[in-house]
């Protein structure tokens, strides 16, 4: 089976991201190897991120989807995948804590036999630059937790850097949840499907420009999601979306 990448689709959510964009941008274009879209799904951000992005489109292969209104990160992954042509498809975040230099180890990885390649924290080579306690400790306990109520076979099950190949990426569709839990739901569905998940090991470095939108509430948001995972009825084998040639 071929299962070499030829065309990735980099779906990037934003809000108040105008500063970080353009060099979210030029580092991708630096180190994608291969054809490439970034679809920024913006949810109509006031400091205009949406119109720059138009702007870069010029000279970058960028598509834009404006959302009326600030509607949730994981219904921006589930419209932004709904959109991608290509035959792998990234989550990335926009603030630069993700490395684009990581994305051939991702592509490498699904061309090895993954159907989801997780840019991983926490595997022996991967390693965290700028948290504070409190960031350490929430998402130490987040992915414990993940660890332990479903079963998850990953360290970093809340990681929001990830590859997709086309025929898994259904799974982000099936996902309900929105925010910081949505990762885990992600993955929980895609083990569920009998998806192949695998760790890729990065260096995490928190953003140095901008405000991160985790606070308690959304933590709250996260043990939440987790309990109705674990404890409602078993439903069937997920059965992924068709996609659009």
């Amino acid at each position: 089976m071929d299962r070499r990448a030829r065309h990735a689709s980099i779906v990037v959510p934003t809000y108040n991201e105008r500063q970080n964009l353009p060099r979210l941008v030029a580092a991708i274009a630096e180190h994608m190897p291969i054809d490439y879209e970034i679809v920024v799904v913006d949810d109509s951000s006031p400091d205009g991120t949406a119109d720059l992005a138009r702007d870069l489109a010029a000279k970058h292969p960028i598509r834009v989807i404006q959302r009326p209104a600030k509607s949730g990160l994981g219904s921006a992954y589930r419209d932004g995948f709904a959109a991608a042509k290509g035959d792998v498809v990234f989550e990335m975040d926009a603030d630069l804590s993700h490395d684009p230099r990581y994305l051939p180890a991702l592509i490498e990885a699904v061309e090895s036999g993954a159907d989801v390649a997780v840019g991983s924290r926490y595997t022996p080579q991967g390693r965290i630059v700028g948290w504070n306690w409190y960031r350490k400790l929430v998402s130490g306990v987040g992915n414990l937790l993940a660890r332990m109520l479903l079963g998850l076979p990953v360290g970093d099950a809340t990681s929001g850097y990830r590859a997709y190949v086309r025929g898994a990426a259904g799974v982000v569709q099936l996902a309900q949840s929105d925010g910081y839990a949505f990762q885990v739901e992600a993955l929980h569905l895609a083990r569920r499907a009998g998806l192949r998940i695998v760790e890729v090991p990065i260096t995490f470095e928190n953003r140095t420009v901008g405000k991160s939108k985790l606070g308690p509430s959304e933590f709250v948001r996260f043990l939440q999601t987790l309990l109705r995972l674990r404890f409602r009825p078993t439903s069937p084998k997920p059965r992924l979306p068709a996609r659009a040639p």
